[in-house]
């Protein structure tokens, strides 16, 4: 049997299409190996080839073998976990907001609640609608190809930052002097700019990518695409916490890049620039609005840190504090109906839970929480494509600092609401969807580990020259 015979025959077997160029590349260069072999004992060149593809095995046995083991396969178990998480922070949600609005009405209150942090509108119409349409574009998602996002990463992310300067420019909602919101002309909706600029961190890894092998040149391309986004966060959203975190999560991707030998640069010495750069952003960034920003971003420098006397001036804190110290292990705190309507339930939704069902309650949900982003991150960092593992590092870097930042807020660590979304504990519909889009992605890399080649990145000048 010839040897395009043989590979024919075996790659007809596997039924992904995307495993199929990667398995015959391999089984190819095992007979290239077995053909030398034989070769140094004497035989022909038609002898040697001949041999080499026998000793490869029947071409349909083996291809249904590696049909087997390079099939895709879906992570049910975090699919469903995904799904539990979900229906909790919705039912938990729930729970807390009618306890909250059954409280107000007793009390003879006919005001609108603002317990979620949205109207009631939202909670009772709108969230159960954006949670089920996150799921299915989370399920669609990841039965996608995610290596295709390498081909045009950089032309997808220039777009996406200019449509969303555009909508800032024609479009943008100012809260407190900030353009945090860009209003979508049908539905009067309007998305966060902060949960929008989540997305470009896939991006920002695949451009990454393309970028292997340029040396120091390539990671000061890198850096030169990790300051455009600042430009929205800080500058246009005022948002220093949210610039920071999304820093943090690039720098995060371009040192799992640098550690993976993707530059021929002196690791140490770069990965020492990396980690003194993560110190320096945030001392920089509280500095330059310290000494040069308004009276009232000044405040917000001081109150990223609710400590000392500077808590009492924010009696949110207090009552967090309260919720959570006046709790036991199996028991909420006794006054937890007269606490819970002084919290902002979009932000303490995990203070709401320990004063209500005890510290174990909070400590379990918490616990979920923290398994998926560890499991998500140990499948990305053993990635064998390259291109997931960064992606998936930078999805699970910024759904770990997100919860981070979620229990501070909830233990009274940091002051009211940092406008950080936490996925499934928070709420918001650009929030929600955008995480769902990250989870959908990280679905993909887990369900293609084994089969997902890594892709081809040509440049636009060369497709021109090979089209001439």
């Amino acid at each position: 049997m010839r040897r395009e015979e043989y590979l024919y025959t075996l790659t007809e077997q596997i039924r992904c299409k995307m495993a199929r160029g990667t398995i015959e590349q391999e089984i190819n260069d095992h007979i290239e190996d077995q053909k030398a072999e034989f070769l140094s004992e004497g035989m022909s060149q038609t002898e040697a080839e001949e041999a080499a593809i026998r000793e490869m095995g029947d071409p349909v046995e083996v291809g249904l073998e590696m049909d087997r083991i390079h099939r895709p396969t879906m992570a049910w178990g975090m699919i469903a976990l995904i799904v539990g998480l979900s229906l909790a922070g919705y039912l938990l949600r729930s729970v807390m907001y009618q306890t909250a609005l059954g409280i107000e009405q007793s009390a003879g209150k006919t005001e609108e609640l603002f317990w979620t942090g949205m109207s009631s509108s939202w909670h009772t119409s709108l969230e159960l609608p954006a949670l089920l349409i996150g799921l299915v574009l989370m399920i669609g998602i990841c039965y996608m190809d995610y290596t295709r996002i390498a081909a045009y990463a950089k032309q997808i992310l220039i777009v996406y930052q200019v449509l969303l300067l555009v909508g800032l420019q024609f479009t943008g909602l100012k809260v407190n002097g900030a353009a945090r919101y860009i209003r979508i002309p049908f539905g009067n909706i309007g998305l966060n700019l902060i949960d929008l600029l989540w997305l470009t961190i896939p991006l920002f890894a695949a451009v990454l990518y393309s970028y292997r092998g340029q040396g120091y040149r390539g990671i000061l391309k890198a850096i030169l695409w990790m300051i455009i986004p600042s430009y929205f966060l800080f500058i246009r959203s005022q948002s220093l916490i949210a610039a920071m975190i999304l820093e943090l999560v690039y720098c995060v991707v371009l040192a799992a890049a640098v550690y993976k030998g993707w530059f021929q640069v002196c690791k140490k010495a770069v990965l020492t620039g990396i980690g003194a750069v993560v110190v320096l952003i945030p001392v920089l960034l509280a500095g330059g609005l310290w000494c040069f920003g308004k009276a009232y971003q000044k405040e917000r420098v001081v109150a990223i840190l609710s400590i000392g006397d500077y808590a009492a001036n924010f009696p949110g804190v207090n009552v967090i504090r309260e919720m959570i110290s006046g709790s036991s292990a199996f028991h909420g705190n006794p006054q937890f109906k007269e606490l819970l309507t002084s919290v902002d339930g979009s932000v303490h939704l995990l203070a709401s839970v320990v004063a209500a069902y005890g510290i174990l309650a909070g400590i379990l949900l918490v616990l979920c929480l923290v398994v998926l982003i560890l499991r998500f991150a140990k499948i990305s960092l053993n990635q064998k494509n390259q291109l997931g593992m960064v992606i998936g590092t930078g999805c699970t870097a910024l759904f770990l600092i997100q919860t981070v930042v979620f229990i501070l807020e909830n233990l009274g660590g940091v002051v009211g609401n940092m406008g950080i979304y936490c996925p499934f504990f928070g709420t918001g519909r650009s929030g929600m969807l955008t995480s769902y889009i990250l989870l959908g992605l990280l679905l993909s890399i887990c369900r293609y580990q084994k089969t997902a080649p890594e892709p081809v990145i040509r440049s636009w000048r060369w497709r021109q020259r090979s089209q001439s």
